[in-house]
């Protein structure tokens, strides 16, 4: 990278949504230093003249950032450095066979790099650091919309930010764009702004399968093929479904070391 991008990325202040290693509540890093940072990068890769691979698999589309391996193309993978913060980097869209009912499910991988609750807290500090899989966002993307890999949630469509706790036991799920609540299965209402305390947590676990579904015009966020809360965007005619356009399946993938395989029934 250049001397600017790199420059610029060590300016950058780096933020939690909730619990962190450090100990006080930070603030995300400011949009304008990210986007210093994002121009200098695309600079570099325009250099590079990058040409993208085309799609395999289930995959619609796929943004340069992120790389579908090579035997299985139902594995992705994306590297990056922030764990703390929410920062797209990469996205990809899949094909489905019902567009009013589908299914996106991701799995996690990683083996020794993706331990959780008591096997993360027995590894060493340095295994620790260098762990993986720490957030994703998973939803539905408009069919019009071609994927950018930066900040494609508040344009795309409807997503559920995940964000594991420092501990790695539980997922910290909210809604994006975050002019939403998540209701779960009792009736119980959660926040979506990523600031506030009393957001829905999911336990976590190796192996767990992680989904959503589309059904009915709702949103649903699935966990080993369960229903667990809806979406609730809010709408300018007050109606609690998603507008009524095409969807395909999406995940928006961080700025953070990640490997996961997804699938779409």
């Amino acid at each position: 990278p250049s001397a600017a991008a790199a420059a610029a990325t060590a300016a950058v202040a780096v933020g939690t949504s909730g619990e962190g290693g450090g100990g006080e509540a930070q603030k995300a890093p400011a949009e304008q230093e990210w986007a210093e940072v994002l121009q200098a990068h695309n600079a570099d890769l325009d250099l590079l003249e990058t040409i993208p691979s085309p799609p395999r698999g289930q995959v619609r589309r796929i943004t340069q950032e992120l790389e579908q391996d090579v035997s299985d193309p139902a594995v992705f993978r994306v590297n990056g450095k922030d764990k703390s913060w929410f920062m797209q980097k990469g996205g990809v869209t899949f094909e489905r066979g019902d567009s009013q009912r589908f299914r996106l499910e991701v799995r996690f991988s990683g083996g020794a790099t993706s331990r959780f609750g008591d096997d993360y807290a027995d590894l060493s500090r340095a295994e620790q650091h260098a762990t993986i899989n720490w957030l994703l966002m998973i939803g539905v993307s408009r069919g019009d919309y071609q994927l950018t890999g930066y900040k494609d949630c508040k344009a795309s469509g409807y997503y559920f930010l995940l964000h594991l706790n420092y501990r790695r036991t539980h997922w910290r799920i909210i809604g994006c764009p975050h002019n939403s609540e998540l209701e779960d299965l009792d009736g119980k209402l959660y926040t979506c702004n990523p600031q506030d305390g009393g957001q829905l947590e999911v336990p976590a676990a190796e192996g767990q399968a992680l989904g959503v579904e589309l059904a009915d015009g709702e949103l649903w966020l699935l966990d080993g093929g369960q229903r667990v809360a809806r979406g609730h965007w809010a709408h300018d005619n007050g109606d609690s479904k998603l507008p009524d356009v095409a969807y395909y399946p999406a995940i928006l993938t961080p700025n953070c070391p990640t490997e996961l395989t997804a699938t779409v029934t």
